[in-house]
């Protein structure tokens, strides 16, 4: 190949002095030509934390070679601390600095002395009672864990040995343990104060305890039991132990008569076991006790029938059972009134609880199935729980995540329906539609996909479920849940073509027994993201208790990775741009930004391109956008071959800085091309339902023509590339024009019409819903429109082809078949056109393994080098 790849290991210690050695941009001569061997140099920068006051940041580096380091600066004095492969760091005020270490050394750093404390085999570590107390969490020999409390002069105050599982509290003022050796198996209880009080929950010659999960306000527990015999991961008995008054009490599935017998406990993970607000219901997961039964099917013949729920590839992954007797129920246990019921029942067996767990909706997950979309539709059914009493709640909702959320004190139910979203009063047994009335959407009514428009999303409540927080377009909605429920707005960004939306994100897991929507502590503050609606410039503000906006930065960069110091008023962030590394920044209150690191200094002795916003307009006159990416040491008098990287909307890349680099999966490597003298274009392309190649074609045709008229490309040395959908279009692109000199299509579908008959094998469902649906925006069966299915396939048109193709497919790509490559490759063989065809043995749908990641990025390097440059011809063309 024509390009050079350094395997070389390079000392850790060496890397850093080149980093301290490297001059600053204003003194160096930006002469150098980056090579391969120049690659090891880059890191990527992660924040990591930020201590409570904001004195002390933690970062880390990561290089491709491994080099890790992990380091911990001051934001006044700029004193360091480096961590070679140090992770999971954390502050204990502004004093003390512990992280983990390289064959499991736990690291205790004094910020102030310099003092370090070292000890071995840790995997993990706490602090609490505010660093009183240092809970170690260690290896032991048998695979079971060895807890040492510490305090931070060193000493130990105690030792727990054979220990198989634990939890600390939420509040992180208790820690709960199991232990086992050969003669018991106890429960124990450690609660920190100014001593440590330790106390034993219970114990057992017979029974082993493990799963401990926690009241989210730390005042009870609960747990399972299993036969020290039984198989691992299984139990038979719920045990429920509240604090205060230390009451056991236990459930033994196999003794009391109330116990399902057709039923198994599944209760061997967090989310499975749960325990309600007022601590009279525990929750847990059953599930049906199947027995494999021979139906004489000795051959092991599949059976496919159009009526089946699920395709037989799904269907074999599970027991060949129907769903709703493999999905794990929802059981309720009364502890102290003796009483269990299963929440649902076998019409309705999937349960959601609501936020005080006196509530939930079940369904059915079956009943809409077989579906032609990826989500079903769903029938609701609200459940009281301590009754048992079941309603319809809604009919045919859709049962995608994000349509439907419980508030988190349990007094509403918010649902999007009908392009607005509803709010059902459980008390008041009313819904009620708070957006009808909007002159604005909620919605993303500019989708250019087929399927119903989603929502633009929910932040979450306020404080016991005061009010709800919602998104439209631009900006942030607040929707009191008093009589009027009327909304407003909390941020300007319609009238400043700016996007609000919350920093940081808590998902909420319905899967989980426990789980809880994010409430959002609007007398603290919170923190937004804002961004410029075409990706120019971006920032943050802070929303305050008064629904006041707080501006903190907002520039003509790409800022990301905000955090906030506990207990002070300063923020750290990532800022950077295409052609200026990332930098992490400090800023306390209205101070100016502090730079506390600047990644990758030697990117200054290059002269690296830059990148520029350009409007283009397509045939229907609709302005869109792109970035254009100059090349290296860029010279206006020259003319330069151009690649065209295409997939959907690409304009939020115009501030991304991008290491150089050999490994590429799905990605193309912007850098890796403009340091070899190519001008990139990225093009936002929009589509028409129903015409996916067509509208691809305009939108990259526009775009490029716009690209020539503003910079000095050579018209006659213009690439293509795209992978996934993006190789769909480039397949297509090259039979409707002949302007590219040289193509590359990655994992590219070139027939619709075999695609859509097609089973995926990583969804293990039909591809039909993802034709009508979702990204290649056919709208319609193919049994509607067939000739919009052969009119959009590059196949219909492979006689067409002229530009050069190479396309490349991992031999186990599980999203696009690799006989979706293979089919173009056997048509353009019989036309005698020019196309090589990768296939890389055992990846994936993004090449997934180095060597071949580096491969890959070689060729495409030596196949454009060749159409576009003029370079020598490399070997590997030739045929065998």
């Amino acid at each position: 190949m024509n390009f050079i790849i350094n395997n070389c290991k390079i000392i850790w210690i060496n890397c850093m002095l080149f980093l301290l050695a490297c001059p600053v941009s204003g003194q160096v001569n930006k002469t150098k030509q980056l090579t391969a061997s120049d690659y090891k140099l880059w890191s990527n920068l992660t924040t990591e934390s930020i201590s409570e006051q904001g004195r002390w940041v933690s970062y880390s580096l990561s290089y491709e070679s491994i080099m890790d380091t992990l380091f911990v600066k001051n934001t006044v004095t700029d004193k360091t601390f480096e961590f070679a492969k140090g992770f999971k760091g954390k502050f204990l005020g502004e004093t003390w600095f512990g992280c983990l270490l390289p064959e499991n050394r736990f690291h205790l750093q004094n910020l102030i002395t310099g003092k370090i404390q070292v000890v071995d085999q840790v995997q993990s570590f706490v602090f609490v009672n505010e660093g009183q107390y240092i809970l170690l969490f260690c290896n032991s020999q048998d695979e079971k864990t060895k807890i040492i409390i510490k305090n931070l002069k060193g000493a130990i105050l105690d030792t727990i040995v054979n220990v198989t599982s634990f939890s600390l509290s939420p509040k992180s003022d208790k820690l709960a343990f199991c232990t086992s050796n050969s003669n018991k198996s106890k429960v124990g209880l450690l609660q920190f104060g100014k001593k440590i009080i330790k106390s034993m929950v219970t114990s057992s010659n017979d029974n082993a305890f493990e799963n401990i999960v926690w009241h989210r306000e730390g005042t009870s527990i609960v747990f399972v039991a299993r036969s020290v015999s039984a198989k691992a991961f299984t139990a038979n008995t719920i045990l429920f132990y509240k604090i205060k008054n230390k009451q056991l009490f236990q459930y033994n599935t196999k003794t009391r008569k109330s116990w399902p017998k057709e039923m198994v406990l599944v209760a061997n993970y967090v989310s499975s076991l749960g325990i309600s607000d007022d601590e009279e219901c525990v929750f847990f997961k059953m599930k049906k006790d199947i027995k494999i039964k021979n139906d004489k099917n000795n051959l092991n013949v599949q059976i496919w029938n159009t009526k089946d729920k699920e395709l037989y590839p799904l269907r074999t992954i599970y027991d060949k059972s129907l769903t709703t007797l493999r999905t794990p129920r929802v059981g309720a246990w009364w502890p102290e009134k003796g009483k269990l019921r299963a929440v649902g029942d076998n019409e309705h067996p999937n349960v959601l609880l609501n936020g005080n767990q006196q509530w939930a909706l079940v369904y059915n997950p079956d009943v809409y199935k077989p579906s032609s979309n990826r989500e079903p539709y769903q029938d609701y059914y609200l459940v009281d729980i301590a009754t048992n009493v079941k309603t319809l709640f809604l009919k045919k909702q859709y049962g995608s995540s994000g349509y439907l959320f419980f508030s988190p004190q349990g007094k509403y139910i918010v649902y999007f329906r009908a392009h607005n979203w509803w709010v059902y009063s459980i008390a008041n047994q009313k819904h009620t539609n708070i957006t009808k009335n909007k002159e604005i959407s909620f919605f993303n009514d500019s989708s250019d996909q087929p399927e119903e428009p989603a929502p633009y999303g929910l932040l979450g409540w306020t404080k016991n479920d005061a009010s709800l927080l919602i998104y439209d377009q631009f900006d942030i909605w607040e929707f009191s849940m008093d009589k009027n429920r009327g909304g407003k707005k909390l941020t300007q960004g319609r009238e400043r073509k700016q996007i609000f939306r919350l920093a940081n994100i808590e998902y909420w897991d319905p899967s989980s027994v426990n789980s809880k929507p994010q409430i959002i502590n609007l007398e603290n503050g919170v923190t937004l993201k804002v961004k410029a609606i075409d990706n120019s410039k971006s920032g943050y503000v802070r929303l305050n208790k008064n629904r006041k906006i707080a501006p903190i930065v907002f520039e003509s960069k790409l800022l990301s990775s905000i955090k906030k110091a506990k207990k002070n008023n300063v923020f750290t962030f990532v800022k950077e741009d295409f052609n200026d590394p990332p930098e992490l920044i400090v800023k306390s209150g209205n101070a100016q930004q502090k730079t506390v690191f600047k990644s990758n200094p030697q990117h200054f002795n290059y002269k690296w391109g830059f990148s520029r916003l350009i409007k283009y307009k397509k045939s229907k006159e609709s302005e869109l956008k792109g970035v254009l990416f100059y090349p290296f040491n860029y010279n206006a008098k020259k003319q330069y071959p151009m690649i065209v990287d295409i997939y959907e909307k690409q304009t939020h890349k115009l501030h991304k800085y991008t290491n150089p680099s050999l490994l590429n999966g799905a990605e193309f490597n912007i850098t890796f091309f403009t340091s070899q003298g190519y001008f990139v274009l990225l093009p936002d392309i929009v589509y028409e339902i129903g015409n996916p190649g067509f509208s691809a074609v305009d939108c990259v045709i526009a775009a490029t023509k716009t690209a020539l008229s503003l910079a000095p490309i050579d018209k006659n040395k213009l690439g293509i590339v795209g992978h996934s959908f993006g190789g769909y279009e480039t397949n297509f692109i090259i039979t409707q024009t002949n302007m590219f000199a040289a193509a590359v299509a990655g994992a590219g579908v070139s027939d619709l019409t075999s695609c859509y008959f097609s089973v995926n094998k990583g969804e293990l469902n039909s591809n039909a819903w993802r034709f009508e649906y979702q990204q290649f925006r056919m709208g319609k069966p193919w049994f509607e429109n067939k000739e919009g299915y052969l009119r959009n396939s590059p196949l219909n048109a492979v006689s067409n082809v002229t530009t050069p193709l190479l396309s490349y497919t991992g031999e186990e790509d599980p999203t696009v078949d690799p006989y979706q490559s293979m089919e173009f490759y056997i048509a353009l063989r019989r036309l005698k056109k020019e196309h090589i065809m990768l296939i890389y043995p055992k990846d994936d749908h993004a090449i997934q393994i180095p060597e071949n990641q580096i491969d890959l990025t070689g060729r495409l390097s030596d196949w454009f080098g060749y159409y576009l440059k003029e370079e020598k011809r490399p070997d590997w063309f030739e045929p065998q």
